[in-house]
């Protein structure tokens, strides 16, 4: 079962979005992934207290919404055209 503020995917690529509801960024980056059949994992960073202080280490204090972890690697705020772009390059799309 899942934690509070954590949507689980049905299938099982390397792509979690940390992001808050409020944020349009994390709103934007979540529906382009949703259009183009995407799955991921969503962590609502006001919910998880956790999540936002492990954000906050891996990216040396500062946690900006939306934080992607892609394969290993993070985004922060990554605006569509550089999602697509770790996307291909990660295989998924």
């Amino acid at each position: 079962m899942a934690a509070p503020g954590i949507r689980r995917r049905t299938t099982s690529p390397p792509l979690t979005v940390y992001g808050r509801p409020w944020c349009a960024l994390s709103q934007m980056a979540r529906r382009y992934l949703e259009r183009n059949g995407i799955p991921y994992d969503y962590v609502d960073l006001d919910s998880n207290p956790d999540a936002e202080r492990q954000i906050s280490w891996l990216t040396g204090g500062r946690v900006r919404s939306p934080t992607i972890s892609l394969g290993g690697q993070l985004l922060v705020q990554p605006s569509t055209q550089q999602l697509a772009r770790e996307l291909a390059r990660n295989g998924i799309r």
